[in-house]
C-alpha cells in the first residue's frame, strides 16, 4: 500500500463457486471451510467469519480442489480456454491458517509448487492419505494421470485414465499406493510401483451396466467404493485386487460391481459422500442430485425416509464434518448449507450469485444496504450481516444495470430482453415494466429525478445495444418515452447523470461519449477517443467528466466544451468502471487487471489499492457515508472495502 491520504482494506467478501464439483471443503480440525471463487481459493472461519485468500497470481478459474487428510496441504487445479498447460497449485495449508490467526494476509508464501502437465484443464485432484503423493487427473482433451511427489514437486509417473473420458480420482484411505477413477462407462483401480515407477490399471467388471459415472468415494475401510451417475444410480463396488503380478500369472482377486439403486435420482447423482453409522458401524452414503436433493442410503443402497431433504439448485459438493454430526453441502447456484445428520434439517449458510455480476448500486440515503444485478435476479444485501435481504427473480433472462429511486420507492433494471422492470424495495414485487424499451438489449439504465423529491414522479435514462439513448418520465398510471436519440453507432455501455437531472453523459463502445440535453432531447458536445469507452461520471461540482476506456486510461474532459484536459494511466488492462467521492476529493476505478484503485482527483496520483477479485471488475460504487466501496466481478464476487481516511498533519511552531 503507497502512502497517502486513503488505505484501501479488504472488509468482507461474498462468493462461491459453486460449479466445481467436490470444491467445497472442511479443513481436518473442523474450523475452517476451503472453497473457490473465480481464480481463487477462499479459507474462512466459521466463527469468526474472516477470509483468507490462496492467489497464486494465475488468472485461470479454478476447476478443482482437494485438502490433505492431514489439513497440511492443499491443492487447485485451474483450466486455460486455450490449448495451453493448465497449472496444479499446491499450497501449504498449515502456514496459511497461521497466517488466518495472525492476521497477515500474504498467500505468497504458502506456495509449494505450481505444477504444469495437462492441457487446457485439470478435471480432478487428490492427495495419498499421508499426504505423499499428489494425483491429478486432466480433462477431455487430457485425460492423463501424473503422481506427483508432494514434498519435491517432481512427477513420479503417469498413464493414460482409459480409452472414454474420465471424471474423479479417489486415493484410498489407509493405503498410499492405491487409487480409484471413474468415468464414462469404465471404473479402474489403480496401484503405483514406485521402484519401476509405473501405474497398474485393473478395470471394474461392471457386467452389462454402461453408465457415465461423475462422482466418486471410497469406504472408510477401504473394501468399496461407490459412484454416482448421470442417470441417477449410486453404484457399489468391491475394489479388492490382487498385488502387482508379472504379466504372465493369472489374477486371482478381480473387482466388480456388486449393485445399484432401484430408486433413482432426478437429473444425476452429482456428488456422494461415505459416512460410518456409529450405531451399527455400518457404511452410509449420503448422496446429492441434480434436482438439489439430498439422501442418505444404507449399505444395500435403500433409502432412508427418514434422511432426505431438498436444497436449491444440483448439489456438486458434500464435505463431512470432522465430528461426524453434520456436513457441508454445495450447489451449482452457489449455495452453502450446513445439514444435522440427526435432524437432517437445512440450513442456509450462505448466498451468493452464480453467475457474472454486471451492476451494483447504494440507495441514495442508506450505507447499510446494496443492490446487485446479475443473471436471472437482483438481489439486496446488509452490509453489516453480510448477508442476502431481498431476491427478485426473473427467469431466462439477465439484469445489466440496476438503480434505486432517490426516495428509494423503487427499483428500476435494465434487462437483456430488452425491457425495463421496475420493483417495490420491501416485497420484491413487479411495479411496472416497460416492454421493448429499446429494440436489443437495454444495456445501463440511470434515474434522473427533474422534479424534485415526488415518490409518484421521476425520470430515468436507458441505453441500449442499439446504441439509442431513450429519456423515459414515469409515475404511478403510466411510463412515457419522452425522447429517443440516436447517435451512438455502438453500445452504450454506461450513463451518468448530473445532480440535478437535466444533463446525461452516455459511453459507447463507438468511441464516443456524448453530453445530452435531456429536457431538449439535444446533443450539448461530445468526447472523442480511439478507444472504447466503459464508464463516465460527472465530478460533483459538474466542472469535469471522467471517463474509464479500454485504452487503458482515465480520461478528463473540461465540461464547458468537451476538450480532454490530460489522461493517465490506469491500470495493466481495460478500465470498467469508476466513482467519485461526493467531495470530489477522490475517485475509485476498477478494471480488467483485477485490481481496486483510489486516486487523489487533483494529481492524479495512486493513493489506496486492493486486491481481491479473481476477473474483471465489471463495477465499483462508493457508499453515500464514503467509509466504504463495493465492488462486483465477473467470477460471480462481491468485495466489500474500507476506505480509511487518515487525519490531516498539523504543522507546529
Amino acid at each position: 500500500m503507497s502512502d497517502g491520504d486513503n488505505i484501501l482494506s479488504l472488509k468482507n467478501v461474498i462468493g462461491f463457486t459453486g460449479s466445481v464439483v467436490g470444491g467445497l471443503h472442511y479443513t481436518p480440525c473442523g474450523k475452517f471451510v476451503v472453497f473457490p471463487l473465480g481464480s481463487v481459493i477462499v479459507l474462512r472461519s466459521l466463527s469468526a467469519k474472516k477470509t483468507f485468500f490462496f492467489d497464486a497470481g494465475i488468472d485461470k478459474n479454478v476447476s478443482c480442489v482437494a485438502v490433505s487428510k492431514d489439513g497440511s496441504f492443499l491443492a487447485s487445479g485451474h483450466e486455460t480456454p486455450a490449448s495451453f498447460k493448465a497449472e496444479i497449485v499446491v499450497w501449504d495449508l498449515a502456514k496459511a491458517i497461521e497466517h488466518y490467526s495472525s492476521d497477515v494476509a500474504r498467500s505468497d508464501d504458502c506456495v509449494l509448487h505450481i505444477l504444469s502437465q495437462h492441457h487446457k484443464r485439470v478435471q480432478a485432484v487428490d492427495f495419498s492419505c499421508d499426504a505423499q503423493y499428489l494425483t491429478s487427473l486432466g480433462g477431455q482433451d487430457d485425460n492423463d494421470i501424473v503422481v506427483w511427489n508432494v514434498s519435491t514437486g517432481e512427477a513420479l509417473c503417469g498413464s493414460h485414465a482409459s480409452s472414454d473420458f474420465s471424471h474423479r480420482i479417489k486415493w484410498l484411505n489407509k493405503r498410499n499406493d492405491r487409487f480409484v477413477t471413474c468415468g464414462n462407462f469404465h471404473v479402474r483401480v489403480w496401484q503405483i510401483c514406485t521402484s519401476t515407477p509405473k501405474l497398474h490399471p485393473i478395470d471394474v467388471n461392471m457386467g452389462t451396466i454402461r453408465r457415465v459415472m461423475q462422482c466418486l468415494c471410497i469406504s472408510e475401510d477401504d473394501s468399496h467404493a461407490f459412484t454416482g451417475n448421470e442417470t441417477g444410480e449410486v453404484i457399489k463396488v468391491i475394489i479388492e485386487r490382487d498385488e502387482i503380478k508379472p504379466f504372465d500369472e493369472p489374477e486371482t482377486c478381480h473387482p466388480r460391481m456388486l449393485g445399484y439403486n432401484k430408486e433413482r435420482f432426478s437429473k444425476g447423482v452429482k456428488s456422494i459422500a461415505c459416512i460410518v453409522n456409529p450405531s451399527t458401524g455400518n457404511t452410509n452414503i449420503i448422496a446429492g442430485a441434480g434436482d438439489g436433493t439430498v439422501q442418505i442410503l444404507n449399505p444395500k443402497l435403500q433409502c432412508i425416509p427418514s434422511a432426505t431433504t431438498k436444497v436449491k439448485g444440483g448439489v456438486t459438493s458434500i464435505s463431512l464434518h470432522p465430528d461426524g454430526k453434520s456436513f457441508l453441502v454445495g450447489t451449482e447456484f452457489s449455495q452453502r448449507y450446513s445439514v444435522d445428520i440427526s435432524t437432517f434439517t437445512p440450513e442456509l449458510r450462505e448466498t451468493c450469485h452464480y453467475g457474472e455480476i454486471h451492476d451494483v448500486c447504494f440507495p441514495k440515503e442508506s450505507s447499510e444496504i446494496f443492490i446487485t444485478a446479475s443473471k436471472q435476479d437482483i438481489r439486496v444485501w446488509s452490509v453489516s450481516k453480510r448477508i442476502e435481504l431481498l431476491r427478485i427473480d426473473v427467469p431466462n433472462t439477465t439484469c445489466y444495470a440496476v438503480d434505486v429511486t432517490p426516495c428509494g420507492a423503487s427499483i428500476a433494471s435494465a434487462w437483456s430482453d430488452g425491457k425495463i422492470r421496475s420493483f417495490y424495495p420491501e416485497s420484491g414485487k413487479l411495479q411496472f415494466m416497460i416492454p421493448n424499451a429499446h429494440s436489443d438489449v437495454v444495456r445501463s439504465l440511470v434515474i434522473c429525478n427533474c422534479e424534485g423529491d415526488n415518490k409518484s414522479l421521476w425520470h430515468l435514462v436507458s441505453g441500449g445495444n442499439d446504441g439509442t439513448v431513450r429519456f423515459w418520465k414515469i409515475n404511478e398510471k403510466h411510463q412515457t418515452m419522452v425522447h429517443s436519440m440516436k447517435e451512438h453507432r455502438g453500445a452504450v455501455n454506461a450513463i451518468s447523470c448530473n445532480a440535478n437531472g437535466s444533463q446525461a453523459a452516455s459511453a459507447s463502445a463507438d468511441g464516443s461519449c456524448i453530453i445530452w440535453d435531456l429536457h431538449k432531447g439535444v446533443r450539448i458536445h461530445a468526447l472523442y477517443d480511439q478507444t472504447v469507452f466503459n464508464s463516465v461520471c460527472y465530478h460533483p461540482d459538474e466542472s469535469q467528466y471522467l471517463t474509464g476506456s479500454a485504452n487503458r486510461k482515465i480520461g478528463f474532459w473540461d465540461a464547458y466544451d468537451g476538450s480532454p484536459i490530460r489522461f493517465i494511466p490506469g491500470g495493466d488492462a481495460d478500465i470498467t468502471c469508476l466513482d467519485i467521492q461526493s467531495n470530489g476529493t477522490h475517485f475509485i476505478s476498477g478494471g480488467a487487471d483485477k485490481h481496486i484503485i483510489i486516486w487523489d482527483y487533483d494529481n492524479g496520483r495512486l493513493v489506496g489499492s486492493g486486491i481481491g477479485h479473481s476477473g474483471k471488475i465489471s463495477k465499483v460504487k462508493i457508499s453515500p457515508d464514503q467509509k466504504i466501496a463495493v465492488s462486483v466481478g465477473v467470477e460471480g464476487g462481491i468485495f466489500m472495502w474500507t476506505i480509511a481516511m487518515k487525519e490531516p498533519r498539523i504543522a507546529k511552531f
